[in-house]
């Protein structure tokens, strides 16, 4: 067979270094190895707010997930029998096993509450992520507590969870406590064992693939969330802020009129607000990843904590959102946050003695 002594051209080399160069980065973004500092910062915000939303449920358990409770066994099966586009999405959860119990219910929660201090704390975390992944989609499965932010608990559980199950695994010399179970390197806040917040950890591929995991399914949730509001007038004649600062079935018509001395700029700035959230969710992806636009992606996430907390009285919706936007921040930019928070550390230790 002949061979083909051809020389390539110029722009058959370019369009292969193109190639090379666009699967180096594409596997460089989901792969390269990253100080895991940032991973055990979403961790601790994560458990600090698994815990405040675990924790309201201490007085009503048996109640809001006991199957002799406002959702019960009878519930479920007539839920069951409903048509396909009205019937309630149910979950598994470990607590159907508690049946009407209530000690055993009261018994798995206490359990639970105590799994979820270990992750915050980064204890064993390959052992109580797994299971936090599991409290959280448990706790989440009764229709009858579900609201709109229990995906992004669970997606936030989740990705966590591969973090921390794969953390560590490539490096040698770790003892079998550490490697298996965690033990000491995700005590970060703390110090770790080498008392320095500051101080970088060994690079994990494992926590950049959780960290991007993250980034990307929160991009697709903020776009898709845009241009869901597009469906609506409301949005477009922006006016959909009006609706949540006075509800329909609350609002009086001494309400409606507090404002007619000043209606077009109370409505001119209610219409700005509505077109910047818009604006912010949709150009979401083209922004999250650029340092430049660090202070745009962390001022829209407080801001949207703020609104969801006050307006929609949603305080868990946007606290998700704003450790998700966390998740952006890049190593150096972590590093920098440590850095201030070794030499807070500092003045502290300083001052007690």
């Amino acid at each position: 067979m002949r061979k083909d002594t051809r020389k390539k051209s110029p722009i058959d080399d370019a369009d292969s270094m193109a190639s090379r160069s666009a699967l180096q980065s594409w596997v460089d973004f989901w792969f390269s190895p990253i100080d895991p500092r940032g991973l055990h910062a979403i961790r601790i915000l994560a458990g600090v707010l698994f815990i405040a939303w675990l924790l309201p449920f201490a007085g009503e358990l048996n109640a809001m997930f006991g199957l002799g409770g406002w959702f019960d066994q009878q519930a479920y099966r007539e839920a069951a029998r409903l048509p396909e586009e009205a019937r309630p999405q149910f979950g598994w959860s470990i607590l159907f096993f508690c049946g009407a119990n209530s000690m055993l219910l009261k018994a798995v929660y206490g359990l639970s509450l105590i799994s979820l201090v270990l992750f915050t704390l980064g204890i064993a975390t390959r052992l109580t992520s797994i299971l936090t992944w599991i409290i959280v989609v448990s706790f989440t499965a009764n229709p009858a507590t579900s609201y709109d932010a229990d995906t992004l608990l669970v997606m936030l559980a989740f990705y966590l969870m591969i973090g921390y199950v794969f953390l560590g695994q490539q490096r040698s010399g770790q003892s079998l406590c550490s490697r298996w179970m965690g033990c000491r390197e995700n005590w970060v806040f703390f110090g770790g064992t080498s008392g320095n917040v500051a101080a970088p950890r060994a690079p994990s591929a494992a926590a950049n693939v959780a960290l991007r995991l993250l980034q990307v399914h929160l991009a697709i949730v903020m776009l898709t969330s845009g241009l869901h509001k597009l469906q609506f007038g409301d949005w477009w004649a922006g006016v959909a802020l009006w609706y949540p600062i006075y509800p329909p079935l609350v609002a009086t018509v001494a309400d409606a009129r507090e404002h007619m001395a000043s209606a077009v700029p109370f409505l001119f700035i209610l219409s700005v607000a509505a077109y910047v959230t818009l604006s912010w969710q949709i150009a979401f992806p083209a922004f999250a990843w650029k340092p430049a636009w660090r202070k745009i992606l962390l001022a829209g996430a407080i801001v949207s904590w703020l609104g969801n907390m006050f307006l929609y009285e949603l305080p868990l919706f946007g606290a998700v959102i704003f450790i998700g936007c966390l998740s952006y921040l890049a190593p150096a930019e972590w590093e920098r946050v440590y850095e201030r928070l070794g030499k807070l550390r500092g003045l502290v230790v300083a001052r007690q003695k």
